[in-house]
């Protein structure tokens, strides 16, 4: 099975299950660079994948503080504190 054949079955999984998948994979890339000892390219990438796992974990910290239980501001509400500000600022 090549790199695109894997690619195209993960995108029809659910996303919690890639989420799954990506880890599991990671984790066992990790295990084998530990086990061989990571050579120059590998510790790049190391790196890379670190940098990656940092930005990933930033990104579900902003994702849980955006989220809210109220739903979503209608359009007309919207327009509305939109004229709000506008006639604040202008006033």
């Amino acid at each position: 099975m090549t790199r695109e054949d894997i690619v195209k079955e993960a995108r029809q999984l659910p996303l919690a299950e890639r989420r799954a998948a990506v880890e599991e994979i990671t984790s066992s890339i990790r295990e084998e660079i530990e086990a061989n000892g990571s050579s120059t390219q590998d510790e790049r990438h190391s790196k890379n994948e670190s940098s990656f796992e940092e930005k990933l974990a930033a990104f579900h910290r902003l994702h849980g503080m955006l989220k809210t239980d109220a739903p979503p501001p209608t359009d007309e509400e919207l327009k509305e504190d939109y004229i709000n500000y506008l006639a604040e600022k202008y006033s």
